[in-house]
C-alpha cells in the first residue's frame, strides 16, 4: 500500500452508497428503520463494534466505534439517516425516480444523495476499510448515525451525555458543504405563535374579534423588524392556520415564526424581541392577546481556524489537490446538539446545499470519492 487512499474501491463505495439512496427513509414521519437496518448490516458484515440508542418506538441511533492506539481525544463523525419526503407536486419535477439511485454524467441522483447519505456512507466506508485491513487509527474513531435530523433532532438530543463521548474531543459533521470547511454554523429557533380573538357569527357585521386580523398586525411587525446588531439574522412567518368553520369569526390564529441567527446571536434574544412587539400591540389594542410556544433553540458556534482539527483538514485537502475554502453553514445540523457533549465541531462533506430538499437532488461522484479520502486520512493520521 503506497497510500491510504489505495484502499478505496470506488466501485464498491458507489454500490454501498447507491443501495442507501434506494431506501426511502423519509421523515416526517420517521421511516428511518430500514436505513438503520442497512447501516447495521454494513457494520456487522465487517465486524465493527456498534450499539443502538433508543429514541422512541421503532426509532434509534447507531453508534459505531473503532479503537485506536489511544482512547484519548476521540474523533466523532456524524451523519443522519433520514431524508425529507417528496411531495406529490415535487415528484412531477424529478427527471429520475427519487428513490432509485441514477448515475448520469458523473453524478448520482436521488433523494438523500447529497443530504446526506453520501457523507454518512463515506465515513462508514472509511471505517470499514481500516477495520478490514487491520489498520489501527491514532485515536478512537466513533460514528454517530442519527435519526430525526430533518425534524426535531430527537436523535442527536438522545445522545446528550452518552458515555461514548466521554473521551471524545472532535466532531466532524458530514453534511453537504461542497467540500468547503464550515468552521461556523448559524443558529436557529422557531415557535408557534397563537393570537387570540373572540368568536361571533359570520353574518354579524362588526361583531367578535377576528384573530386573523389581529395576527396580521403582529406578522407585519415581525416582517418589518430587523436586528441591527446582527444584520445576518432574519426571521419570518412560514405557516399559518385559523378558523373554526366558514360561518364563524375565528378566535384563534396560529402561525410559525422561524428565525435564522447570525453566529454569536443568542436564540433567547429573538423571543425577547417578540415580547416587545406583543406589548406594543397590546398598548394599541386592549383586546389583543398572544402567546407562543418555542419548538426549539439551536445555538450557533464558531471553531477557530487555528484548531488542530481545522489544520488537519486543510492539510489533507491540499494533499488531494483541493484548495481549502472556508464558509459558514447557514442551515442547522446535529452539531447544534452534539456540541453539548463538549466537542469541537466542523462541517465538511460532499454535495451542494443548493440542490437539496428539492427536485433532482444529486451528488458528484468525484466529491463522494474526495470525502472518503478526507475522512479516512483524518481517521488514519490525526
Amino acid at each position: 500500500m503506497e497510500s491510504i487512499f489505495d484502499l478505496i474501491d470506488k466501485k464498491e463505495l458507489v454500490d454501498i452508497f447507491s443501495k442507501a439512496v434506494d431506501i426511502p427513509s423519509t421523515n416526517p414521519k420517521g421511516n428511518e428503520k430500514p436505513m438503520c437496518e442497512y447501516v447495521e448490516s454494513l457494520l456487522k458484515q465487517n465486524g465493527i463494534e456498534y450499539f443502538s440508542v433508543p429514541v422512541e418506538e421503532g426509532r434509534y441511533d447507531i453508534i459505531a466505534k473503532l479503537s485506536g492506539k489511544t482512547n484519548k481525544d476521540a474523533i466523532v463523525f456524524t451523519g443522519h439517516m433520514d431524508v425529507v419526503p417528496v411531495s406529490d407536486d415535487e415528484i412531477k419535477r424529478w427527471n429520475t425516480p427519487p428513490f432509485k439511485s441514477t448515475i448520469k454524467d458523473g453524478k448520482l441522483y436521488g433523494r438523500g444523495s447529497a443530504d446526506m447519505k453520501s457523507g454518512l456512507i463515506s465515513a462508514i466506508y472509511s471505517m470499514i476499510l481500516l477495520k478490514r485491513n487491520n489498520i489501527i487509527p491514532e485515536r478512537d474513531i466513533i460514528i454517530a448515525a442519527t435519526i430525526d435530523e430533518e425534524n426535531f433532532m430527537k436523535g442527536s438530543k438522545a445522545l446528550y451525555q452518552n458515555k461514548v463521548f466521554d473521551n471524545a474531543k472532535y466532531l466532524i459533521v458530514c453534511e453537504p458543504t461542497d467540500m468547503k470547511i464550515c468552521n461556523r454554523q448559524k443558529g436557529r429557533t422557531w415557535a408557534d405563535v397563537c393570537v387570540h380573538g373572540m368568536t361571533a357569527h359570520g353574518s354579524q357585521k362588526g361583531v367578535g374579534e377576528n384573530a386573523i386580523y389581529l395576527a396580521i398586525k403582529l406578522i407585519e411587525k415581525i416582517k418589518n423588524t430587523e436586528f441591527k446588531e446582527y444584520p445576518d439574522t432574519f426571521w419570518r412567518t412560514l405557516a399559518i392556520n385559523a378558523g373554526v368553520e366558514p360561518q364563524v369569526v375565528p378566535d384563534r390564529c396560529v402561525f410559525t415564526v422561524d428565525a435564522r441567527l447570525q453566529v454569536g446571536h443568542k436564540p433567547e434574544h429573538i423571543w425577547e424581541k417578540l415580547d416587545e412587539l406583543i406589548d406594543e400591540i397590546k398598548a394599541e389594542n386592549s383586546h389583543f392577546d398572544a402567546t407562543y410556544e418555542i419548538a426549539d433553540m439551536r445555538t450557533s458556534w464558531d471553531t477557530s481556524r487555528e484548531d488542530r482539527l481545522i489544520k488537519t483538514i486543510e492539510a489533507t485537502l491540499k494533499k488531494l489537490g483541493i484548495d481549502p475554502e472556508f464558509d459558514t453553514f447557514t442551515g442547522s445540523t446535529d452539531a447544534s446538539m452534539l456540541i453539548k457533549n463538549e466537542l469541537i465541531p466542523v462541517i465538511i462533506g460532499p454535495g451542494d446545499l443548493s440542490v437539496v430538499h428539492r427536485e433532482n437532488e444529486y451528488v458528484k461522484l468525484s466529491q463522494l470519492f474526495d470525502s472518503c479520502k478526507l475522512y479516512i486520512d483524518i481517521m488514519y493520521t490525526m
